[in-house]
């Protein structure tokens, strides 16, 4: 069964609205359960407000043998020695009905005609006449009379506040417990949460200190695994930049000290007369100065091109005609070395924005490696078509090509198909690094497919002007 990943951002809404769902029906459980226990509390003494009315209402419907004029009566309440123990203050509201239910009189008027809902009927107080309800009367039902064990030196006042703080005293005791669980489950869920975030943190500060081999585990779901797997990803990608960082120092460092040994000792052999300074022996010294001059130049122009600092002119070009001029520059060296040069081009190719040299220079970058691993009698075959939104150029050869191992690396800095590192034949190495720089600032995109044995072609792509 295929597992649902939710978001990070729908698990903290689902943790909250559980929370706030628990909290919510805890309160609303525990708030019943205690004041349902004092209401049966209530409900199971006697009324002694509703005793008195009962009685003095039954009297006056035995005088008066219906209830008229139970307004005026009313009136008087609580005054006068027959409402004793209760004088003025203790005026409360009051419905009185008859037997039907009907209500005759109530403190708020516009209750008069209503009926008593059969199950509240049981709150209210019967008037008894000779056995027979003649009516029922409704107090508060918070009027009603203290236990018998309460103790007579309290009056009712305090009495009835007493029996409201216990019932706030369960309810908060229980309520809080419940918070407390409450709080504890999301301690927990948060903690869930969370801990991929802490693995991340001390990552993140442990790739701070230098140390790119640190990852983090991956075995989270949603937005968390893909969080960590880009982590992952991106710890990769430093710990790769900082060795090829390493790299480039000691490859620059080589392909310096081999033409600047060379410039030293012929120098230092001129200056103690071991050599003559003649043509001969300051040729090398000038071609080792040549070598470094371009080797300084391809790294500054590398270094511009990576910073995004390499200003371009940009202008409508002609590629064709472009390409027609490399073939010409390097028909000499082709031929020097019994290639092939051909050229596989359509009719007509729409012109593309770019800056002419540095597309130029690209080419130049290409064909010279084509060359150098192309072996004699073989094919060298510039071309060019639109594909998609781009124009794509190749240069593709039939050399010795390029390992499968070898494949991610050959538009690195200093890579060379050659171990042995031999200038003659692998050059300095930066050349292809700097055709895919210049490549990606006129927006396009510089590939290779190669097989060892078959050759490689090598495809760059222009957007359409």
């Amino acid at each position: 069964m295929r597992k649902v990943h939710f978001s990070f951002f729908w698990q903290l809404l689902f943790a909250f609205v559980i929370t706030t769902l628990l909290m919510s029906i805890s309160i609303l459980a525990t708030g019943h359960t205690v004041f349902r226990d004092l209401e049966t509390e209530f409900r199971d003494r006697p009324p002694v407000f509703t005793e008195v009315w009962a009685e003095r209402l039954g009297a006056y419907y035995a005088r008066q043998e219906n209830w008229d004029g139970l307004d005026t009566m009313i009136a008087t309440y609580p005054y006068g020695e027959a409402w004793a123990p209760w004088d003025e203050t203790w005026e409360l509201p009051v419905i009185v009905a008859d037997a039907d239910g009907t209500i005759i009189f109530a403190s708020d008027s516009e209750m008069v005609g209503a009926s008593i809902p059969p199950h509240e009927q049981p709150w209210t107080t019967p008037i008894l006449q000779d056995g027979e309800v003649v009516g029922m009367v409704a107090l508060p039902f918070f009027a009603k009379r203290p236990p018998a064990d309460t103790n007579p030196d309290r009056d009712y006042n305090t009495w009835r506040i007493d029996i409201f703080e216990n019932a706030l005293k369960r309810f908060f005791l229980l309520e809080g417990l419940v918070i407390g669980a409450s709080l504890l489950m999301g301690f927990l869920f948060s903690r869930r949460l969370s801990h991929p975030f802490a693995a991340l943190h001390a990552a993140t500060q442990a790739i701070g200190s230098g140390d790119f081999d640190v990852r983090v585990p991956t075995n989270y779901s949603g937005d968390v695994g893909e969080l960590a797997r880009a982590f992952n990803a991106m710890a990769e990608a430093l710990n790769r930049s900082d060795e090829l960082r390493r790299n480039m120092t000691a490859d620059t460092a080589h392909e310096l000290r081999t033409p600047l040994s060379v410039i030293r000792g012929k120098l230092e052999g001129i200056l103690d007369g071991v050599y003559p300074a003649t043509e001969a022996h300051l040729a090398p010294i000038l071609e080792e100065t040549e070598l470094l001059t371009h080797l300084v130049e391809d790294l500054r122009l590398l270094a511009l091109a990576e910073a995004g600092q390499l200003s371009l002119e940009l202008q409508p070009l002609n590629v064709t005609g472009l390409i027609q001029d490399i073939q010409v520059n390097f028909t000499p060296q082709a031929n020097d070395r019994g290639i092939i040069l051909a050229l596989d081009l359509p009719p007509e190719l729409p012109k593309v924005i770019a800056d002419w040299r540095r597309i130029s220079q690209i080419l130049s970058n290409l064909m010279t490696n084509a060359l150098r691993h192309t072996p004699h009698g073989g094919v060298v075959t510039i071309a060019a078509g639109v594909k998609d939104e781009f124009l794509e150029i190749s240069v593709s050869d039939t050399g010795t090509g390029i390992s499968k191992e070898d494949l991610p690396y050959v538009f690195e800095r200093f890579w060379r198909g050659e171990r042995s590192r031999n200038r003659s034949s692998g050059g300095s190495g930066l050349g292809l690094a700097i055709a895919r720089q210049l490549a990606m600032l006129h927006g396009g995109d510089i590939g290779v497919a190669s097989a060892l044995g078959k050759g490689s072609t090598f495809s760059f792509t222009l957007p359409l002007a």
